[in-house]
């Protein structure tokens, strides 16, 4: 073997030897894009000076989206790594973009919430890598949806509206409530005081008051019905011809069937005029022996 020979196997060794390492570099950088983001030694957060503005369902009112990324990256200090994310920042921001203009036109201009769920969730999805000089930076956006602020206010007046019908409804059900127990409460109290012979006295030294309202409306009408009914069996008397004078049992009998007879005629039954437990008609208490 000649010297020359042997010269130009060692000069094509040589000059093969830089291809093949270019070559291996670009399979190590297309195999770590498929094997996902390493583990970060460093990671930095910062937000987008610029919000992303999209329209909603019905292109009239539009969301305003707030972006968050988190870059991490390995083999590079602090100074570095903020450095290429800011260099990297609008490029990012303008793939969330896409994807938020591509989503936001499937909602309505209320439902902010909804599609700041939705989008988090698609950006989450994908794998963020961005390339330079060497350089890889990997990214996690995050967003956060506002409401366009002519459509916040027309919700706050709605809001307003309802929480004020909401405590005006529980007021009323509230003041309904107690109205019934104070009502329950008076009932079974006038009805006792009714009932109580010495009640209008004791009212009177308690609660004057109290005493004229119950004297007007209900001691009144208990006093014109024992008037009426004592008119009632004063006519009666009359027409039978005994007024005055002391009854037997069948002639007070005999007085109750025509004091009924008379109450039946005015379609007026008196409560006090009744049927005793033994089938007779009760006598009156006063006036009759």
């Amino acid at each position: 073997m000649t010297t020359d020979s042997a010269g130009e196997r060692d000069a094509s060794r040589s000059s093969a030897w830089p291809r093949f390492r270019r070559l291996a570099d670009r399979v190590r950088a297309a195999a770590a894009r498929f094997q996902g983001p390493p583990a970060p030694d460093l990671t930095q957060r910062r937000r987008h000076p610029r919000p992303i503005v999209v329209p909603a369902r019905g292109y009239v009112f539009a969301f305003h989206i707030d972006v968050m990324f988190t870059w991490y990256s390995e083999g590079l200090r602090e100074d570095q790594l903020g450095a290429w994310s800011v260099h990297f920042a609008d490029l990012a921001r303008r793939d969330v973009e896409h994807q938020a203009a591509d989503l936001a036109r499937h909602f309505h201009p209320h439902q902010a919430g909804s599609l700041e769920i939705q989008l988090n969730r698609l950006l989450s999805r994908a794998h963020r890598r961005y390339e330079r000089r060497d350089v890889a930076l990997h990214c996690k956006p995050e967003v956060r949806v506002r409401l366009d602020e002519d459509v916040k206010s027309a919700l706050r007046e709605a809001h307003v509206q309802r929480l004020r019908a909401e405590s005006e409804h529980e007021l009323t059900l509230r003041r309904i409530q107690l109205t019934d127990q104070v009502t329950q409460r008076w009932i079974t109290l006038i009805d006792r005081l009714r009932r109580d012979p010495l009640a209008h006295a004791a009212l009177l030294l308690s609660d004057q008051q109290l005493a004229d309202v119950l004297d007007q409306h209900v001691f009144k009408e208990e006093r014109s019905k024992i008037e009426d009914l004592a008119a009632r069996l004063q006519d009666a008397l009359g027409r039978s011809g005994r007024v005055g004078e002391p009854l037997e049992e069948h002639e007070a009998t005999e007085i109750i069937k025509l004091l009924n007879d008379i109450l039946k005629e005015e379609g007026e039954i008196s409560p006090e005029v009744g049927i005793n437990g033994n089938g007779r008609h009760a006598s009156p208490s006063s006036g009759i022996s």
